[in-house]
């Protein structure tokens, strides 16, 4: 997944794929990592104001869940 939502972003915004992809916007940012201590994913979040945060967050989770659905589907096929 991680390598899946590092694509997806690499593609439409400045990222650093170091230990997974932090993603950069102008006037915050959204991580998403492997956790190192068990099977779950890590997601981190900072903005300029409560609103952006908002708005980063929703991108973020919106993209890993279409991720995850269609990982999913593809395992039924």
């Amino acid at each position: 997944m991680v390598n899946k939502i590092t694509a997806y972003f690499k593609d439409r915004f400045n990222v650093i794929d170091i230990d997974g992809v932090r993603v950069l916007f102008g006037d915050g940012w959204g991580l998403v990592r492997a956790s190192n201590t068990q099977p779950a994913l890590v997601l981190r979040f900072e903005a300029v104001s409560q609103v952006r945060l908002a708005e980063i967050q929703a991108m973020v989770e919106s993209v890993l869940a279409n991720i995850q659905k269609t990982l999913m589907q593809d395992a039924a096929a």
